[in-house]
């Protein structure tokens, strides 16, 4: 099983994305203060550690159907990024979501930050 994590604040209108086949096990308590164990290259992601509203959403991925998972990934990522969040970090992790399906052809990067639309 592939699970996609979508750790978010909305308070901070920040998320991060977590790609795994093993975390499907943690709680989402666990995941959220074992924050530290996941190096994100943001500025902002000490403060998202420290949010008091962190909230995890998952979504199950079809494993050796990356074609297909990396659309799902694509859906669950742009419910967010269409509201406004900021991911943080770059992408690491397969499949990396494809958001084609929304017309979405390009993201904007900030600098040291993250991602958005």
């Amino acid at each position: 099983m592939m699970e996609m994590l979508i750790i978010s604040s909305e308070q901070q209108m920040r998320l991060i994305m977590l790609f795994s086949r093993n975390l499907a096990k943690q709680s989402d308590k666990a995941l959220i203060k074992d924050l530290g164990a996941h190096p994100v290259t943001s500025s902002a992601y000490p403060a998202f550690k420290a949010a008091t509203d962190l909230r995890v959403e998952r979504i199950t991925l079809p494993v050796g159907d990356d074609k297909n998972a990396a659309l799902e990934g694509g859906d669950f990522l742009y419910r967010y990024l269409a509201k406004g969040y900021i991911c943080l970090g770059e992408h690491k992790g397969d499949p990396k979501p494809n958001l084609a399906a929304w017309g979405v052809r390009s993201i904007r990067k900030l600098p040291k930050v993250g991602f958005g639309l």
